[in-house]
């Protein structure tokens, strides 16, 4: 298998794990997929193999470090897109509000604002994104 391939094959493989493909995941995973299939790998071990979280917590936990790390307009398609996916895992909003909560304290109210702001926007493009009955 050619480098262009398995970088190919890693891309598409992030992007199932993800629920979306990202540009920047593509193109790292065809120019260096040495690296991305470390990252996968890494996903195996952290969100695949049975542990003390289920998929709906490991969503969480993803959203309270994005929301604190990145509480910046670039990252709200990134925090979105993990809302959604937790979304449909079952977590309800007032769970991803809970613990934006928690944030406030050690990281100031900007995270919680930040937080809640992108999980209403990710919920009116799910339902702006569902089928029409």
């Amino acid at each position: 298998m050619t480098q262009q391939n398995a970088g190919t094959a890693l891309a598409q493989e992030m992007a199932r794990r993800r629920g979306k493909v990202y540009p920047a995941h593509t193109w790292i995973a065809e120019k260096f997929p040495d690296y991305v299939k470390v990252l996968v790998e890494l996903d195996e071990v952290i969100r695949v193999k049975p542990r003390r979280f289920d998929e709906k917590m490991h969503e969480l936990f993803h959203i309270v470090a994005l929301a604190v790390e990145m509480s910046n307009p670039p990252n709200q398609p990134h925090l979105k897109q993990h809302i959604k996916r937790a979304l449909k895992l079952g977590l309800h909003p007032e769970e991803i509000a809970e613990a934006l909560m928690v944030c406030v304290n050690p990281c100031g109210a900007k995270v919680l604002t930040y937080g809640v702001t992108c999980m209403l926007e990710a919920i009116e493009e799910m339902k702006a994104e569902a089928p029409n009955p």
